[in-house]
């Protein structure tokens, strides 16, 4: 929920208030007097009539509150779809979904490479039991090397053939953890947090 300030608040002031005063003028109308007879002698009392300056006071209200409904409205949904402001372009959620810990946007300064390998390692025991036993062992190459690693050192590292580490990386990279950077005729693998400023 959303918090009301400057404008947001006087509209839903405006909202308010306009419904109170709608409410109360179409509940008790004020009764209307005829007289019949040219001496006035005789009066009748019309109820459930409304007086010009009602229907001009509930068709200011009608207004004033569509006004500030329609305001409020389109006001809330723009703040809710606005994206928030990313303090550094390197923060980014884990691949369960989990804030990264060495991610942290309260920190002023950015996180060392050792902080965003450790919070990797942290992070591998927790999602361990959802990876494949070949997406673990390649992202255990990667963190060992303190998340950087040439593929081929992957392939030299483990017993996976080179295209089982090729399709490896590609489910560790649709699960961003990790991401491939293109050096010379290979490829270096860095964590995905380390590939923002690598």
């Amino acid at each position: 929920m959303t918090s009301l300030h400057g404008t947001q608040l006087l509209a839903a002031v405006a909202f308010l208030a306009a419904t109170l005063v709608l409410a109360v003028q179409l509940i008790n109308p004020t009764p209307v007097q005829v007289s019949i007879a040219n001496d006035g002698s005789q009066v009748v009392e019309l109820s459930n009539q409304f007086q010009y300056r009602e229907v001009g006071v509930i068709a200011v209200s009608a207004c004033l509150l569509g006004a500030s409904g329609m305001y409020l409205a389109v006001s809330t949904r723009r703040e809710q779809t606005e994206p928030a402001a990313v303090t550094h372009s390197y923060s980014s959620p884990l691949a369960d979904g989990t804030e990264n810990p060495a991610m942290d946007s309260s920190n002023s300064s950015p996180p060392t490479a050792e902080e965003i390998v450790e919070s990797h390692r942290e992070k591998l025991d927790r999602i361990a039991n959802r990876l494949s036993d070949n997406e673990e062992e390649v992202y255990t190459v990667v963190l060992d090397g303190n998340g950087k690693v040439q593929q081929r050192t992957i392939t030299e590292d483990t017993t996976l053939s080179e295209a089982t580490v090729s399709r490896t990386l590609d489910t560790l990279e649709t699960k961003g953890l990790v991401e491939r950077k293109r050096r010379g005729m290979g490829n270096v693998v860095v964590l995905k947090e380390l590939a923002a400023y690598k």
